[in-house]
């Protein structure tokens, strides 16, 4: 009987932290601006987040400040059977932490991110060419960026 009850508090003492990440669209719903995909530290968003909405939480580790990236893809809809053609690369302002056992909410709009050109926010070619040959290789696989103007051309 003694050790059952020990056991059980013992188990009570085991419990898992869990630290999660997740990406909210902050973007209007008028203006269609599609989070394609997005990345933070470790962690890979792949599925789609519509304005207004957020991802569903990832797992993660514990992190200091790091930078976030996020593609948007204009007008593109999500149910659309057909992978967007064009994206706008963004890069955080500044950097994200999360805490062990804490969640992270990454928001995605012109105040925390920059490189959308139709808000008057621009990179540099070199973050971009590094936000898109390493950051989001399979994406611009066949692709090339042009920061001045954000759009998506096929390579040559």
């Amino acid at each position: 009987m003694k050790s059952a009850a020990l056991c059980l508090v013992l188990a009570a003492g085991c419990e898992v932290p869990t630290t999660t990440v997740a990406i909210e669209n902050r973007y209007p719903t008028s203006g269609y601006l599609v989070v394609y995909q997005a990345f933070w530290q470790a962690v890979r968003f792949t599925e789609p987040v519509a304005p207004g909405t957020s991802s569903d939480p990832q797992n993660t580790v514990p992190a200091s400040d790091n930078t976030a990236y996020a593609l948007l893809a204009p007008g593109w809809e999500p149910e659309s059977m057909t992978p967007p053609t064009s994206f706008v690369v963004l890069q955080s302002t500044s950097g994200f932490a999360v805490d062990l056992d804490s969640s992270l909410v990454i928001p995605i709009d012109d105040t925390t991110f920059a490189g959308n050109c139709a808000a008057g926010s621009h990179l540099d070619q070199q973050q971009t060419d590094f936000i898109a040959t390493r950051v989001f290789q399979t994406v611009f696989a066949g692709r090339a960026y042009d920061a001045a103007t954000c759009t998506t051309e096929a390579s040559p």
